[in-house]
This record gives structure tokens, sequence and C-alpha cells, in this order.
């Protein structure tokens, strides 16, 4: 009698072939949807961490007095949860609407898929999820659960398409502004719709900041300013990269065209000083709103978004053929945040005009 060896496949625990290629194509989806909403969560991240650092220490507030506030304070409530909504819906987006749905055609296993998104959906939402738990423990579980229902709502939500028409520029600096501004409608949606929480973010930061410490007239602008140009860097970096990209792609256009480059530039100044100054002005009214109206504040805040957007095109100019252009980006955003930092500590008030000047002039030096 011949004994017959098993074969492989049939010493194999029954529902391991189609075991194994499940796990293989979660883990591809997993790397396909949730690790890209991880990367946009981490700019919500700094930014709250940034706000965190100004609003609970060690003599400021307790997390409980905020979740206590926004749940017995209609108006505090509504402008603290709209505020994390704007930040966290395009994060969601990924997820619920993820650009790898041709994964849906392919063999695996939906069901855990769909758990794993939601599990993301709360695990992102990291900030939000310890603020409300640390301040009110079981409720706060419930009231983040309600959140993220909601939020995945907004975000499976579809927009209505305009219908494409056919521009008519007359200027080629005209021409060069309108399509930047379409390449971060139809780009950085998401990255304009969280830099409109974080701008939030920042004003809510720099108002408590100006109110516990009894600030008004120039100190509570220079404050206010400084706190508003630090906060705002993650809300500014996405944009400011869909600009360099549509400069970049640009260049055929222009050079084909006769246009300069210096009207190119200025086209790149005009898309990021519109960012810059858009976001400043949600902050300056949400601080206004905690802190009290003071003229100084507006003043020394639009100059200072000003002259960091000229500071911040000068940055990618230098490193606009860099392959680690994002990075550079984001450097250069932190460089002009710093600079305006610095020179509102050391000149007071006069420091919004020296970082307008100190962009400008910088600017002035770039190559023909």
């Amino acid at each position: 009698m011949i004994a017959v060896a098993a074969s492989p496949s049939s010493r194999q625990p029954a529902g391991g072939p189609r075991v194994r290629p499940r796990v293989r194509w979660l883990a591809v989806w997993s790397r396909a949807v949730v690790v890209p909403a991880w990367r946009r969560a981490v700019a919500t991240w700094v930014g709250c961490a940034i706000v965190a650092a100004v609003l609970f220490g060690p003599t400021a507030m307790r997390p409980s007095d905020l979740t206590g506030l926004a749940l017995h304070n209609l108006g505090a409530g509504a402008v603290l949860g709209v505020t994390w909504l704007l930040v966290f819906v395009p994060t969601a987006r990924v997820i619920v609407q993820p650009a790898a749905g041709y994964l849906g055609s392919l063999p695996g296993d939906p069901r855990a898929a769909r758990l794993i998104a939601a599990l993301a959906l709360i695990g992102l939402q990291l900030p939000w999820l310890v603020l409300w738990i640390i301040g009110e423990d079981l409720l706060g579980v419930a009231i983040v659960l309600a959140t993220t229902l909601f939020a995945a709502g907004l975000a499976s939500w579809r927009p209505p398409r305009r219908r494409p028409s056919f521009p008519a520029w007359r200027r080629p600096g005209a021409a060069l502004r309108a399509i930047h501004r379409r390449a971060l409608q139809r780009r950085a949606g998401d990255a304009l719709l969280r830099g409109a929480g974080i701008a939030a973010l920042a004003g809510m930061a720099a108002g408590l900041l100006v109110r516990n410490n009894h600030l008004d007239g120039q100190p509570a602008g220079v404050l206010g300013a400084s706190v508003i140009a630090v906060v705002l860097v993650p809300a500014q970096v996405g944009a400011a990269h869909v600009a360099l990209t549509t400069h970049r792609e640009t260049t055929w256009l222009a050079g084909s065209s006769g246009i300069s480059r210096g009207a190119r530039i200025a086209a790149l100044v005009h898309v990021i000083a519109l960012v810059h100054l858009t976001a400043a002005a949600i902050a300056v009214v949400v601080a206004m709103v905690v802190a009290g109206g003071d003229p100084w504040l507006p003043v020394l805040a639009l100059a200072t978004a000003l002259g960091t957007a000229l500071l911040e095109v000068r940055a990618m100019l230098i490193h606009e053929a860099s392959p680690t252009v994002a990075a550079r980006v984001v450097i250069g955003a932190v460089g002009a945040a710093a600079t305006a930092v610095v020179c509102l500590a050391v000149l007071g008030a006069s420091g919004a005009l020296a970082t307008v000047a100190t962009g400008a002039a910088a600017l002035l030096l770039v190559k023909p």
C-alpha cells in the first residue's frame, strides 16, 4: 500500500485561503482610505494643540469649563460645534466618500471595512474626543457619537455641480488670478473648509487670551495678532500648496502667451494674500465676539496676515523647483509666522508694518 503525502492545501485550516485575501484587502483598503484621512487630521490636531496650550494652561480654563459653557449656553455650544464640524468634515469625507471606491469591486470584507471606517471616524476626532471625555465623562462620549453621526451625514452629501462655462479674460493678469482662484475652488475646497474651522479656533484662542489677561488697546491687538498668526499656519498650508502647484503648472501657458514672470508672481501673491486675509478676518470676528470690540485687533491682525502672505510667497518661490516642495511650503509658513511674532514682540504695533515691509523687501529680491 502506497502512502500519499497530504497536499499543502489540505494541511491549511478551514477558511485559511479565504481569510488571507480578506486580510490583505482590508490592509490595502486601510492604506488607501484611513491613512489619507489621518494625514488630513494631523493638521487639525496641530491647530487644536496650539489652541489647547493657550486655553488650558495651569492657571487658565479647564476642559470642564469649556464643555459646561457649551452645554449651558446655546450660542457658545453652537459656535463650538460648528467650528469642529468645519474642521472635521473634510477629513470625514475622505472616509465616507473614499477616492479608492474601486476596491469595493474586489473580493473583500465590506462589513469589516465599515467597522474600521466607523472606528476611524471616532479616533480621528482625537482633540474633540479628549475634550468631551475629560470634561463630561459618559455624557461626553454620547456627544462625540452624536457629532460623529452628524459629521458623517454632512460628509456624504455631494454639492450640485455647476455647469462649465467658457471664461472671458481680457488681461493676462486677470486671467492668471482667475486661474488661481478656480484652482482653489476645485482642488482645495476641503482645505479651505478646514482652514475656516481652524481660523475660528484661532479667534477663540486669541479672544480668550486677551480677555483673561484683561488687555485692551495696542497690547490687546499685538497679543491677539500674534496668537492668530501662529494658529493660522495649519489653515494656510493646504491652500498654499495648491497655489504653488498651479503656479508651476501655468509656467508653459504664461511662456507661450508672453506673460512676464512679474505678472505670474503678482497672481500668486494675490491668491495667497486672499487666503491669509480671509482666514485672519474670520479669526478677528470670532476674537472680537469673545473679547469685545477693539479697533487695534483687526488692523494689526490683517496687516500681519498680509505680511505673512508676502513672506510665504517668497519662501515658495525660493523652493519652487524643489522635489520636497510640500515640506518647504510648511517650513515657509512657519517661518513667516515666527517672523511676524518676533516683529510684534519687539516693535509692538509697528511690528505689523515691519512684517509687511520685510515681506515686500524679500519679494523685490526675486529674480525677474
